[in-house]
């Protein structure tokens, strides 16, 4: 078991909730122009925590990226949606983690996986019903101590979002509503955290959170969101002008083209091109 602040909780899952609701495509509807490819996770021992959302949540590998005096970054997946990146970072030391979830996950069988993951001894803990009305939530961490939110939710299991921690809501809001043309949805203010949920089209949500209560932790210079744009060159260039300057990641495959831009609180964000019609892989 472990010790955090979980009283927003409750109003996260349903906001996430909403979101998903509000922002379902039909499908006769235009792909949007971007949209969240992957969540990512800064992790360390590759092998401990790929077993870990192998095992914990029936996860597979994808995908697999590396360079071998740099990273290692397994891609896993469910069957369908965003994937889960696991980055491995070999010349960063470890950073201290928010207490705050970075990443959201749906279930359809909640009850089932917590139990699992205490068998194993993993931290782990069900929200009870005082904090989350009708939802039914818990808060686990991985083995590199990355806090997950898991929502209870029918069908199948599935990415449901990515969460930045920001030390300026409005900044950060500014920031992705520029660059990616998101659009704020649900808000929430309390004296403990400043949150809105931003749509970046269908599939996973972007949220932006800002605890009032915990001090800035240092950021990673890697990336904990990969975003996938049609309009590359127009992100491109928003970005630039931004201000906050990108950089360009060396790739070896046909067509691919990466770079990694810098919110205002210091999130590194992967910008991947995309074809309209491309599948996420």
């Amino acid at each position: 078991m472990f010790a955090m602040n979980l009283k927003h909780f409750s109003t996260t899952a349903c906001a996430a909730l909403c979101w998903a609701a509000c922002a379902a495509h039909s499908a006769d509807a235009p792909m949007p122009l971007n949209r969240i490819g992957a969540v990512k996770l800064i992790v360390g021992d590759v092998k401990e925590n790929q077993s870990y959302f192998e095992q914990m949540f029936g996860m597979k590998e994808v995908d697999h990226y590396s360079d071998p005096s740099l990273y290692e970054e397994p891609i896993m997946a469910f069957d369908e949606g965003a994937h889960l990146a696991l980055f491995s970072p070999k010349q960063e030391p470890p950073l201290k983690k928010s207490a705050f979830p970075v990443a959201l996950i749906y279930t359809p069988d909640l009850e089932v996986l917590v139990k699992r993951m205490q068998d194993a001894n993993f931290p782990v803990r069900m929200l009870d019903a005082a904090q989350t009305g009708a939802m039914r939530i818990a808060i686990a961490k991985d083995p590199s101590g990355n806090a997950i939110e898991i929502l209870a939710r029918p069908g199948k299991r599935a990415v449901g979002g990515a969460k930045l921690i920001v030390n300026d809501r409005q900044k950060a809001e500014d920031f992705y509503s520029r660059i990616f043309n998101a659009t704020a949805g649900q808000r929430y203010k309390t004296p403990a955290y400043d949150e809105v949920l931003m749509n970046l089209g269908e599939g996973p949500f972007l949220a932006l959170f800002q605890p009032l209560a915990e001090p800035a932790l240092p950021k990673s210079k890697f990336p904990v969101v990969a975003i996938y744009t049609s309009e590359f060159d127009a992100v491109l260039k928003r970005v630039a002008d931004f201000g906050l300057g990108y950089r360009d990641v060396p790739v070896s495959r046909p067509g691919m083209r990466i770079i990694v831009a810098t919110d205002p609180a210091g999130n590194a964000v992967e910008i991947i091109r995309r074809a309209p019609a491309a599948e996420v892989h």
